[in-house]
């Protein structure tokens, strides 16, 4: 894992000087979208930020199995990480199917907030795009006010999910009868 991990934001701002784009995806799961992004983008260092350590076991699994080296995997709170950026780092970043917080009584636990666009906004380069995607039909309409609480800062529209692999948790959601709601967010930079 050492050769993978990404500890701090100094790290991370010597890094993307290496490569072409930086793209970042926050909350990865089992890792099937980042092995994705990291072969469709091999000259992208592509940032996997995920807290779970099954996920993170199985990312791995897919990084020695496929012969990745193009990604590195930062194991904390990415909010923190983000705070410390000193500067517009990232090209593209992902969020798909962020934990849905479905009781009403946790929805302020959801990462989607004006909050976290703002930050999402300052560490994006010019031309930067937000990738979101949920299963759930009330935070899809949570998203999209959150969004237009932002729209100093990014231009919203709804998208098909097409030509994105499906993840294992949007199967299941597929399973179950659920729609995937995707948004893609284009930062407004002058």
């Amino acid at each position: 894992m050492e050769h993978y991990h990404l500890s701090e934001a100094n790290e991370l701002s010597e890094l993307v000087q290496d490569y072409e784009k930086s793209i970042l995806e926050i909350g990865f799961g089992n890792g099937e979208n980042t092995t994705y992004l990291a072969a469709k983008n091999p000259n992208a260092l592509v940032v996997a930020s995920e807290v779970y350590l099954s996920g993170i076991g199985s990312l791995l699994n897919s990084i020695s199995q496929n012969s990745i080296s193009n990604i590195k995997i930062y194991d904390d709170d990415v909010r923190e990480l983000l705070l410390k950026i000193p500067n517009e780092i990232f090209d593209e970043i992902y969020i798909i199917c962020p934990d849905p917080w479905p009781k009403a009584r946790h929805h302020k636990r959801r990462i989607i907030k004006h909050d976290f666009l703002k930050v999402l906004a300052n560490v994006l380069r010019k031309e930067g795009t937000v990738y979101i995607s949920t299963d759930w039909e009330n935070y899809a309409d949570s998203i999209e006010e959150e969004a237009e609480k932002s729209k100093e800062d990014f231009l919203i529209k709804k998208i098909s999910n097409e030509g994105m692999p499906i993840t294992r948790f949007q199967q299941r959601a597929i399973n179950e009868g659920r729609s995937i709601h995707t948004f893609l967010l284009k930062v407004l930079k002058k």
